[in-house]
């Protein structure tokens, strides 16, 4: 088996993952996944240009 490679501060790709997961505050319950999921499934389905016209809207935030 591998031993597994730091990066030049040392920490591991898992620990690095670990603390962006703690910054973002996860939570790794299985009600928050099925509030997600729910979420997901019950989005309503978008056209082409509706699509199009929330790009143009993110793109005028960003600029």
């Amino acid at each position: 088996m591998k031993k597994p490679k730091s990066d030049s501060s040392g920490k591991f790709q898992i620990d690095k993952f670990r603390e962006a997961a703690r910054e973002l505050k996860t939570d790794q319950s299985e009600a928050a996944f099925d509030k997600a999921m729910d979420k997901i499934a019950h989005a309503p389905k978008l056209t082409n240009e509706q699509i199009k016209e929330l790009v143009r809207r993110k793109r005028g935030e960003a600029g």
